[in-house]
């Protein structure tokens, strides 16, 4: 009987012990090695997504990352038009012997110049215009299509070319009143959240642009409605986005798609703060491609 209650108490002594020793954390193993920093490439003036004052839901979501990997995020500024792989992912410098960012955060899922990780959100072309105007009572992409015509006609609309509204807005009879903006103009200091603005302003009716800049900007003004388009058929308004990597370096992709997993739900809570519009795919995924 002594015999058992002795150990009974050596026992219960070396359990207390375990249970005052320190916690040790147990060290992430990745994939691919990670590099010293954190490399980003990124546009210095394109919200919601980045800017230098980084205050974009990319620089947040980059943060994210960073902190997971315990690594300090740097950036490479280059805006977001021609150029911007060759002049940041696909830069390589022999001075530096590495390439000048390994990271972008924010590509279309099938982007072809770069390898694209999984996606983590699909958002969709949106329809904005004011609560109090012309398109007021519609609650849906249909209910624009079908106003009258004499509503139609007296619509001033802005959208972007190219862009998958062209289509749908000749379809419906709304092109001939329609001035078209180009997405990519040359122009550092610009960026497409401005014509938000001009809608709240009065200068247009209604906007058709993509889904997270019109979110974003939304949120700054109560006055105007937000509709997220769905495909119709061969006009798809609904696209996955993903992260980009140089093409051959799988094990690094690899890396990043376990950050994206081990962070989703705060990646998550990033884009409703920002107010991006997070929606189901309304129309059949391509088949992938290696990215090998």
């Amino acid at each position: 009987m002594k015999s058992f209650c002795y150990r009974s108490i050596a026992l219960l002594s070396l359990l207390f012990t375990l249970i005052l020793q320190p916690t040790v954390a147990v060290e992430k193993s990745f994939p691919s090695p990670l590099p010293d920093k954190l490399r980003v490439c990124a546009d210095p003036n394109n919200l919601p997504y980045s800017n230098k004052d980084q205050q974009g839901f990319e620089n947040k979501i980059a943060d994210q990352l960073g902190e997971y990997f315990g690594l300090d995020v740097e950036y490479v500024w280059f805006p977001q038009r021609m150029g911007f792989i060759r002049n940041t992912l696909k830069n390589w410098s022999d001075n530096t012997g590495r390439f000048a960012c390994d990271l972008v955060i924010g590509v279309p899922t099938q982007f072809d110049i770069a390898a694209t990780t999984k996606p983590y959100y699909r958002s969709s072309y949106s329809i904005i215009f004011k609560k109090d105007g012309p398109l007021g009572a519609a609650l849906t992409q249909q209910d624009v299509a079908t106003v009258p015509d004499s509503v139609k006609q007296s619509l001033n609309i802005a959208a972007f070319a190219p862009s998958p509204a062209v289509t749908w807005l000749r379809d419906n009879g709304f092109k001939d009143n329609t001035s078209f903006f180009r997405i990519m103009n040359g122009d550092g200091e610009d960026y497409p959240g401005k014509m938000v603005k001009r809608v709240a302003d009065g200068e247009f009716d209604m906007l058709v642009i993509w889904g997270p800049i019109a979110g974003y900007f939304v949120k700054s003004h109560p006055e105007l409605s937000v509709i997220s388009m769905t495909s119709e058929g061969s006009n798809v308004f609904d696209f996955p986005m993903s992260m980009g990597v140089r093409y051959g370096e799988r094990p690094w992709k690899e890396t990043v798609e376990m950050a994206m997993d081990a962070n989703a739900p705060q990646i998550a809570m990033i884009l409703q703060d920002y107010g991006i519009p997070v929606v189901e795919a309304s129309s059949k995924p391509r088949p992938d491609d290696d990215d090998d």
